[in-house]
């Protein structure tokens, strides 16, 4: 395979992690409406969040499998047209009660991407190319993040309602579905004999070893996973309710334009802007990664939420802007070191199911995030970014285990890849 056909191929596998966190994005894209809608309350909310994200961790588990077993096309077809298919469901306006299961059901399909995407990426590139491709991938993955809520603004200044964005969500997910179909031949994980092959051709190629797997430090990286988890869907399930999304600066810069944008909208469209800060995070972490200081590099990465956490809930409304901008473009950083951390961990034969256990961890037990702040913010008058600051240093203690842990293997020279 040369490198323009594996770039190629790396872009279409990002794509699809776009998709998925469009999806993941949804439901705090129209929080607002929901709660209007349904007249209920951030902990109904939280824990719909919840409802989505246990299954989009656990399902990742049994898809690692499958992934092994059959390979990266049809889970990824399977994906897609399952997302289209609850998509148009929670387009028909259900009962609060069914919203639950529909959304549980979404966090299913959603939950096929990542241990087939990630396998199929680790799978073809070496360590030297790993922490860039994977930086791709993330910035795809954080535009996805911010095309959610950038969608869904653009739907309200036409009028629609949220029903309308599922609808929208449910075409772009059965017309992906027909063209990854159209395309499968392209994106097969080689069977096991030309595994053999290409794992030859990987070791002529690269200058960096790659243990065969790493049980001990896989299990302190998952356990961080889960903390880190928990400060994302906290934080980002809650986003749009963040007091300095009204900054009046902002409501000026939106009063001067043509068309007129309702306090929604205005906070949908600096959300989704926010986040693209996160695809300058995932692209920065892509080219700063280097096989031998993964550990150091995501210990550093995870620490840094915290003051900027800190900062969103105590400064002043325009540096409390500033800060949660520079925040997403920390906590993005998070996603190409870890997940070549896993890569380098696992042996190649399991490694789907590995990327699997990894968002059993992340989205699965991180989901507890969702409904922590969620409570949190009905019970108590606490800003809960101090309490996912708290996590974030907490997930940092155990960054610093894994230096530890893999200290000796650092300091070794580098010779071939396993």
């Amino acid at each position: 395979m040369t490198k323009r056909q594996l770039f190629w191929i790396i872009c279409l596998i990002s794509c699809l992690h776009a998709l998925v966190h469009v999806f993941e994005l949804a439901l705090p894209a129209v929080q607002d409406d929901l709660k209007s809608h349904y007249d209920t309350s951030d902990t109904i909310i939280g824990s719909l969040s919840s409802a989505f994200r246990w299954p989009w961790g656990l399902g990742a588990l049994l898809v690692g499998f499958l992934v092994d077993r059959f390979g990266a096309p049809p889970m990824l077809v399977l994906y897609l047209a399952g997302c289209a298919a609850l998509c148009f469901f929670i387009s028909s306006t259900p009962a609060l009660n069914s919203l639950f299961g529909m959304f549980f059901v979404l966090g299913l399909f959603a939950s096929i991407y990542h241990p087939a995407g990630l396998a199929l990426i680790s799978l073809k590139t070496t360590p030297e190319q790993r922490p860039m491709a994977l930086g791709i991938h993330g910035v795809f993955g954080s535009a996805g993040i911010a095309l959610a809520p950038l969608i869904f603004a653009v739907l309200q200044t036409e009028g629609m309602l949220w029903q309308d964005f599922f609808w929208v969500l449910g075409v772009i997910g059965a017309v992906g579905a027909v063209l990854i179909y159209l395309l499968r031949k392209y994106l097969t994980i080689a069977d096991s004999k030309s595994k053999l092959t290409a794992q030859k051709e990987i070791t002529d190629a690269s200058s960096i070893e790659e243990p065969d797997r790493d049980w001990r430090s896989f299990i302190i990286l998952i356990s961080l996973t889960a903390v880190h988890g928990m400060v994302y869907s906290g934080v980002i399930t809650f986003f749009k309710d963040e007091s300095f999304l009204d900054h009046p600066l902002i409501s000026q810069f939106f009063a001067g334009l043509d068309t007129e944008f309702s306090s929604k909208s205005q906070r949908s469209f600096l959300m989704a802007g926010i986040m693209l800060f996160g695809c300058v995070g995932q692209f920065v972490a892509g080219k700063i990664g280097n096989p031998k200081r993964l550990e150091k590099q995501l210990t550093v990465i995870t620490f840094l939420n915290a003051p900027f956490l800190i900062g969103m809930a105590m400064f002043t409304p325009g540096w409390a802007l500033v800060s949660a901008t520079v925040f997403t473009l920390v906590h993005f950083m998070f996603q190409p070191i870890y997940n070549s951390l896993v890569a380098k961990y696992t042996p190649r034969e399991h490694r789907s199911l590995c990327y699997g256990l990894n968002f059993v961890m992340g989205f699965g037990v991180g989901s507890l995030g969702a409904v922590l702040a969620g409570w949190l913010k009905d019970a108590t008058d606490l800003n809960t970014n101090y309490v996912f600051a708290a996590l974030s240093i907490l997930a940092s203690i155990f960054g610093i285990l894994l230096i530890a842990f893999n200290r000796s293997t650092d300091s070794e020279p580098a010779s071939t890849n396993v």
